[in-house]
């Protein structure tokens, strides 16, 4: 079994899998430093600090290291395995079951858009548009492809196409 890249992608002959969120742990993991790094000084400095930042802290701090560590263990986890055998789709979450999304014939694969950014996504051809499951990170509107999205295209979505295709 090999795993390879940005996206962990693992092709094994009878699947076809990888995690559209694995490229997001390094910030992650980096801003949950950054968090307790600040709620350390904050501990050491309690005394000089006013209520205002001190409710200030305790609602943002917990809420940004709950976060950081969702994103760090599970986010960054989600595994969708398009599986040859079965032609079926599957999300795996840690701490949750594997689910069966869908058949590789509901599968439509479409680009969703918010302001200058959009990524690709994929959903059951009936209900796309209300209950569809992200599939790669965010890209900018540009009139150039950037090479994360070059990257993506060369080895996610094409072998998509052609798994769904078959």
């Amino acid at each position: 079994m090999q795993q390879t890249g940005r996206y962990n992608i693992t092709d094994n002959g009878k699947a076809f899998s990888f995690q559209p969120n694995q490229y997001s742990v390094g910030l992650s993991v980096a801003v949950f430093i950054v968090i307790l790094i600040l709620a350390v000084l904050f501990i050491i400095f309690f005394a000089q600090v006013n209520q205002g930042w001190r409710v200030l802290f305790f609602v943002f701090v917990p809420y940004l290291i709950v976060h950081s560590l969702y994103d760090i263990l599970i986010r960054s986890k989600i595994r969708y395995v398009f599986n040859r055998e079965s032609r079926e789709l599957y999300r795996i979450m840690p701490l949750f079951p594997a689910k069966r999304l869908m058949s590789f014939d509901e599968v439509v694969i479409f680009i969703s858009s918010t302001n200058r950014y959009w990524h690709y996504s994929v959903g059951a051809k009936k209900n796309h548009l209300i209950k569809s499951y992200r599939i790669s990170e965010d890209f900018t509107d540009g009139s150039e492809k950037s090479a994360k999205q070059i990257d993506y295209e060369k080895e996610i979505l094409h072998r998509l196409y052609e798994l769904l295709n078959k």
